[in-house]
C-alpha cells in the first residue's frame, strides 16, 4: 500500500497561508545579562473546532544563521504541525535575526553563552505554557547543541528535563568544519597580511542562502571567531545523559561533513552503555547533508520521528 503523502512538495508556498489562518503571538524577551541580549518566541496554534484540544506542542531550535520560518526542515515540520494539529513555538535568538550591517558592536553581543542563556529561557518559558502537555523539542545544528548543553545543566542542577521527547538533528559540528569556514572568511574578506590575534578581533558576516531567498538582500549574522571556538569547547557527557528521562532521537546525515555520521553513532554507542539506552534512539538519512531536507526529500521519514516520540501525553516530571 502507498505511504499517504502528509507534506506536498509546494509546502514552502503553502506555509505563508496556514500561518496566516493560524492564532499567533510572538513573545519578546531579554537574556538579562550585561550583554542584554534579545531573543523572541513565536507561536502558532490551529484554531480548532469547539471542544477539540491540540495534539501536543513542539519547540523548533535552529541552528547557526538560521531561523523556523527560512530553513526548510524547520517549515517543513511547522506546515505538518499545523495540519495535523500541534502548536508550534519557535525560538530565535541572534544566531537567526539577520542584518545587513557586520559591526564590532554585533559580534562582541553574539557569544555562545548568550545563545545557551537565550535558549535555556526560551525553553523554560515554552515549558511554563505548555504545563502537563505533550511537547517535543526539534533542535538542529548549533540549536540541537545548545539542547543538550541546556538538558546537561539542568542535570548538574539538579532538575530533570521537564520535556516529553527531543529530536535532535546533527548535534556537534566538528572542529575541522569551522576551522574550514574561518580560513575561507579570511582569505575572501581579510588583508592578506593580517596575523591571527588581528583576525581573532575581525568580525565575521554569516550569510544563509534560505534568508537571501526570503529577504531579496544580503544580510548576515555576526560573530567573532571565538563563537565557534566556544562551540568546539563543549564537552560530550554520556554520563549526564544518562540521568536523562526522556525519549532522545539523535538524527545524522550520511553525507554530512559538519557534523559526520560517524562522531554521532559512537556518541549513540556510548548512550547505549548506559543505564537508560532505552531513551535513546539513532537514525541515519544516508543522502542526506548537513541541511537535510534540501537533499532528503521524504518528508514523511522526518515526519514520522516525532510521530514515533508522541507517545506520552503527559510531559515527564
Amino acid at each position: 500500500m502507498a505511504t499517504r503523502i502528509q507534506i506536498p512538495d509546494d509546502f514552502q508556498t503553502r506555509l505563508p497561508e496556514l500561518k496566516e489562518k493560524s492564532f499567533k503571538w510572538r513573545l519578546e524577551y531579554s537574556s538579562r545579562t550585561a550583554l542584554s541580549t534579545i531573543a523572541h518566541i513565536t507561536h502558532y496554534s490551529p484554531i480548532l473546532p469547539d471542544g477539540k484540544k491540540a495534539n501536543g506542542n513542539i519547540i523548533l531550535a535552529p541552528g547557526l544563521a538560521s531561523n523556523a520560518d527560512i530553513e526548510p526542515l524547520m517549515q517543513s515540520i511547522t506546515y505538518w504541525a499545523l495540519t495535523k494539529r500541534f502548536n508550534i513555538y519557535a525560538i530565535t535568538t541572534f544566531l537567526g535575526d539577520f542584518k545587513e550591517e557586520i559591526t564590532h558592536e554585533l559580534a562582541a553581543q553574539n557569544t555562545f553563552s548568550e545563545f545557551i542563556t537565550l535558549m535555556d529561557m526560551g525553553i523554560d518559558l515554552i515549558e511554563q505554557q505548555c504545563h502537563d502537555q505533550w511537547t517535543c523539542m526539534i533542535g538542529h545544528s548549533v540549536g540541537a547543541t545548545g539542547a543538550i548543553e541546556i538538558f546537561n545543566k539542568r542535570v548538574q542542577a539538579n532538575k530533570k528535563p521537564r520535556l516529553s521527547a527531543a529530536i535532535l538533528f546533527a548535534p556537534y559540528t566538528i572542529p575541522q568544519w569551522h576551522d574550514y569556514i574561518k580560513s575561507v572568511y579570511k582569505s575572501r574578506n581579510c588583508a592578506p597580511d593580517i596575523t591571527d590575534q588581528e583576525f581573532e578581533k575581525t568580525p565575521i558576516g554569516i550569510i544563509s542562502p534560505h534568508d537571501i531567498w526570503h529577504s531579496k538582500k544580503k544580510r548576515h549574522i555576526t560573530i567573532y571567531p571565538k563563537f565557534y571556538d566556544d562551540v568546539d569547547d563543549v564537552e560530550i557527557r554520556p554520563d549526564l545523559m544518562s540521568q536523562y528521562n526522556i525519549p532522545i532521537t539523535i538524527v545524522g546525515g550520511g553525507k554530512d561533513r559538519k557534523s559526520p555520521i560517524e562522531l554521532l553513532r559512537k556518541i549513540y554507542d556510548a548512550l547505549q552503555l548506559q543505564s537508560n539506552a532505552h531513551l535513546f534512539k539513532f537514525v541515519e538519512f544516508p543522502n542526506s547533508k548537513h541541511s537535510f531536507v534540501d537533499q532528503h526529500r521524504d518528508y514523511n521519514a522526518i515526519i514520522n520521528l516525532i510521530k514515533s516520540q508522541h507517545i506520552r501525553k503527559k510531559r515527564s516530571k
